[in-house]
């Protein structure tokens, strides 16, 4: 992709990948290509939910089979413990193409999701919350996220934008008008 003036050409980011459940998931991915990397393999839902919040892949590929035991209700918790990351249940049988496929859109689409700055719009939202003068606190309530939550988020969005302080992360977000609207 070529961005705008004086800007380089973006690589292609490899798509992390999180398998929770059997290892048929597992094999079928790592043949796949370079372009998805997979940062680990978790046997339960409860342990998807704590590699998802040390781990904040794009995209989760979750056995069916693990659905059947704690159901779908389960699913709510793993979207709050990383909000961008993609969920994909693998289509039925042996993975297969189908699975790498799943992966690659739901990689597409966590992409389209963010802007030219790098910053999905979860994380610009921070910001502007940030930028406003909200504490973490009061930003997790008004996004129904944890505080610790908040905290990665704004570790994140400062390292990506090489900002080291909130009056610089303000600073940031008035030059690109967050605070209009």
């Amino acid at each position: 992709m070529i961005a705008g003036p004086g800007r380089h050409r973006l690589d292609p980011v490899p798509v992390t990948v999180l398998i929770a459940g059997q290892p048929g998931a597992l094999r079928e991915l790592r043949s796949a290509d370079a372009r998805i990397q997979l940062v680990g393999h978790v046997r339960s839902l409860p342990d998807a939910e704590e590699a998802l919040r040390a781990l904040r892949p794009a995209v989760v590929v979750i056995d069916v089979d693990l659905t059947h035991h704690d159901g779908l209700c389960a699913l709510p918790a793993l979207r709050r413990a990383s909000p961008a990351t993609a969920i994909v249940l693998p289509p039925a049988g042996e993975p297969g193409p189908r699975l790498v496929r799943a992966v690659r859109m739901a990689a597409q689409d966590f992409e389209r999701r963010r802007d030219d700055d790098g910053l999905t719009a979860r994380e610009r939202d921070v910001v502007r919350l940030v930028a406003l003068g909200h504490t973490n606190g009061e930003i997790a309530a008004r996004l129904t996220l944890s505080v610790r939550t908040i905290e990665t988020h704004r570790a994140r969005i400062q390292r990506r934008l090489g900002v080291s302080c909130r009056a610089e992360l303000v600073r940031w977000a008035l030059e690109r008008g967050l605070l209009d609207s």
